[in-house]
């Protein structure tokens, strides 16, 4: 895409907006270079990242950290030496990227895009070894780095306490204030000194290293300190050296592993971008929205406008079923802003950021995206307003195709109004002989006609308050708009005669269009408000419906209560009856005759009322196992018992009572569902196999009961292939897609079911 597009659409106003979260210059330079992805594939892996980042986003703290991208470049060259400071720079980004990673791998089992970011944060916990056992946190050179070191300032500290002792013995003498300016050892020239009053410089003997400010003191060398202080330069220069060895080999250990070293910290600015870009997506509350075929953003707000304005209002942005659209109505009604937040919003997306707009909105992935908005005017090129229009749109003619779209602000604008209509509405056929997506806004009315004739381009007004001249930026489709030069004329002081002056020479029948325009929208203001009133009943009907199911749900829980009841009653009357009558009975014969006559009739009963009262998705035993019915054909009833499936006579079954909540892992799938409203099952920890009979159940239980959509929660393992597998040959399921990142993203499912 041009840079002269993007800065049109303040893309690069955005990303400093974004950078202003991150936690290094570096990050700063590397979201400067952020670009729209043109390919579908790339975008959804971004997306997916995006959405698994901000999922764990608030487990993980960064801090700010250097620029060390040079160091490491720096690092690879032969024999050369990093400073302590640039080390310890880049120790700390070490040790930041090993934080990171330790965080994504505890959930990149859950979240397993994340696996595209802890492939390039390795470890580097030798490196880190070599660093931390030879220079401290402060960058101080440790001792231990090397035994020659060791001995080195061993030497050194032996010979500046000889020194001392020598110095301190002058500053003891009897009259020493008489002769010292104060009784403490100096240090000038890299050699160990005392403040001599200047008076008494003769007094001792030794090498003068400096006067002070005020001309009072001298700094004298003694001369019984003078080898010493030879011997301590030439140690430091010693140590100097030996530290510029051992700096030399940690650089040398560094540029072994600055290939990886530069992948990782590339890795850990995309970590500190992801975590600038959720801050910032809070600010504008944005979502991650669906590719999709048409531009459909519903309540979307201009990002930038957000960050400085609170009270924005969301508009919606369709380009649906045509695929051209035609913004008409008065200046200050909003036009542009609406233009700029479509560009600004595709962009994006196709960076995979949150966007401020709703839920069900979607994008289609553009190739280009091409503008033409504002004063073209150019000075340095010699071009008038309407040739450097007419330029920047020939620059971009030939690259048109169906993934693109085009922004024109004022088509038509800059010259005659006859011929820019005419050149306008010519540019609209080439863009439609092209495919290209369309979003332009006029003036001219020859151009609005001919949109409202065509099958290619949605004509569209914004709403204005004629009472106040003020914006409501609301977007009504189908229709066009009027400039209202006149009432903004009117209320900016131009007189009444003037204007009524210049209505004369308005062309015939403009006065009559106007108002029948007006009629029109009027008719179709109160169509929207009946159509508004109509969904707001639609949606109390809705609830109604729920609360009457609910109610019918109920009352029939009562009723089988009361056949459970009933039945129970029966039951221990025909056992009352057995147990009475083999106490009359006294013959082993009769008695087995009785129990025969009890038995058949306790299966006629229990048959009669069965078949009143046993229903798909009840619970019953059998044998001393409890299972739930799936399927009743005849007299029979299909039952799952823990794993299995069986047939079992409807007049062997007892109604029983649910198990307790847990113990029926085992037994069937528990459903959770009530007619009319949402419902989900969670797969995840289960066997393939029983996750899959499960899933059978509760989408035939779901469809039984009309419900629509459902949710399927089975995470991105194994289970999650199987089930995707199952649900595109499964009959009940008319469509099914991921969830969205509030709906607990690519481990869940959402599935819209087909009635039973």
């Amino acid at each position: 895409m041009r840079d002269k597009d993007l800065e049109r659409l303040e893309f690069f106003k955005l990303l400093e907006r974004v950078g202003e979260f991150a936690h290094s210059k570096a990050t700063e330079r590397f979201i400067r270079g952020i670009r729209p992805i043109v390919d579908c594939e790339g975008l959804k892996r971004e997306m997916g990242l995006v959405s698994d980042f901000f999922a764990i986003e608030e487990e993980l703290s960064l801090y700010a950290f250097d620029d060390v991208e040079e160091i490491i470049k720096k690092s690879s060259i032969k024999d050369y030496v990093l400073s302590v400071e640039e080390i310890i720079s880049l120790l700390k980004v070490m040790k930041l990227i090993r934080d990171i990673r330790k965080v994504l791998g505890g959930h990149v089992n859950t979240y397993s895009n994340l696996h595209q970011l802890i492939r390039g944060l390795p470890l580097f916990s030798n490196l880190e070894s070599i660093i931390e056992s030879a220079i401290d946190t402060r960058g101080f050179v440790k001792d231990s780095a090397s035994e020659d070191l060791r001995e080195i300032r061993h030497r050194i500290r032996n010979t500046e306490r000889e020194v001392m002792r020598r110095l301190e013995g002058l500053l003891s003498r009897p009259d020493s204030p008489a002769i010292f300016s104060d009784k403490f050892v100096a240090f000038k020239n890299n050699r160990y000194v005392l403040p001599v009053k200047a008076t008494e410089a003769k007094k001792i003997i030794g090498v003068v290293h400096g006067t002070s400010s005020s001309g009072f003191t001298i700094y004298i060398e003694p001369h019984n300190v003078v080898e010493l202080n030879n011997q301590l330069v030439a140690l430091r220069g010693e140590e100097e050296d030996e530290i510029k060895r051992i700096l030399r080999r940690i650089t040398a250990y560094i540029g072994e592993q600055s290939s990886k070293l530069h992948e990782a910290f590339l890795t850990l600015l995309k970590v500190d971008y992801l975590k600038a870009l959720a801050k910032f997506s809070k600010l504008i509350d944005g979502r991650i929205i669906r590719i999709g075929n048409n531009v459909e953003l519903k309540g979307v707000k201009h990002p930038i406008l957000m960050l400085i304005k609170e009270d924005v209002t969301p508009i919606d942005l369709i380009i649906s079923g045509k695929r051209g659209l035609l913004l008409t109505g008065p200046n200050t009604g909003g036009k542009t802003l609406a233009l700029k937040t479509l560009g600004l919003v595709c962009l994006m997306f196709q960076c995979a950021m949150p966007v401020p707009t709703d839920e069900e909105s979607s994008l289609p992935v553009f190739e280009n995206i091409f503008t033409d908005i504002g004063d073209e005017q150019s000075m340095e090129q010699n071009l008038s307003t309407f040739s450097a229009h007419v330029s920047n749109i020939g620059e971009f003619l030939s690259q048109l195709n169906q993934r693109t779209l085009v922004l024109i602000d004022e088509l038509g604008a800059g010259t005659d109004p006859v011929e820019g209509s005419a050149l306008g509405i010519g540019l609209l056929e080439y863009f439609k002989k092209s495919n290209a997506y369309v979003f332009a806004i006029t003036h001219h009315t020859p151009i609005k006609l001919y949109a409202l004739g065509s099958d290619y381009y949605t004509p569209a007004s914004v709403s204005f308050d004629k009472e106040t001249l003020r914006p409501l930026y609301v977007i009504h489709y189908n229709v066009i708009g009027e400039s209202m030069a006149f009432e903004v004329a009117k209320r900016h002081g131009l007189p009444q005669d003037l204007l009524e002056i210049s209505q004369k020479y308005l062309p015939a029948g403009t006065l009559e269009y106007i108002t029948a325009k007006e009629n029109l929208e009027s008719c179709i203001r109160d169509y929207q408000e009946k159509l508004r009133d109509v969904e707001n009943m639609k949606l109390e009907l809705q609830q109604k419906k729920a609360e009457q199911d609910k109610a019918l749900y109920e009352l029939e829980k009562q009723k089988e209560d009361v056949w459970n009841k009933v039945m129970e009653d029966a039951l221990n009357y025909l056992e009352k009856l057995k147990r009475e009558g083999e106490e009359l009975l006294k013959s082993a014969k009769e008695r087995q005759r009785l129990r025969d006559f009890v038995q058949e009739k306790r299966k006629e009963v229990i048959t009669t009322m069965k078949k009143e009262e046993i229903r798909v998705g009840d619970w019953v035993e059998f044998m001393g196992s409890k299972g739930r019915v799936i399927e009743i054909k005849k007299e029979k009833a299909c039952v799952v018992f823990g794993g299995a499936k069986a047939w079992t006579p409807l007049s062997e079954l007892k109604r029983s009572e649910p198990p307790p909540k847990g113990a029926e892992e085992n037994i069937a799938v528990s459903f959770e569902v009530r007619r009319g409203t949402m419902s989900e099952i969670n797969l995840i920890g289960l066997p393939v196999d029983e996750a899959l009979r499960k899933l059978e159940l509760f989408l035939e239980e779901a469809s039984k009961l009309s419900i629509k959509s459902v949710k399927v929660v089975h995470g991105h393992g194994f289970i999650k292939k199987a089930v995707e597998e199952f649900l595109s040959n499964s009959d009940l399921v008319v469509f099914h897609r991921e969830g969205y990142p509030k709906e607990g993203g690519s481990g869940t499912s959402i599935l819209y079911l087909r009635k039973d």
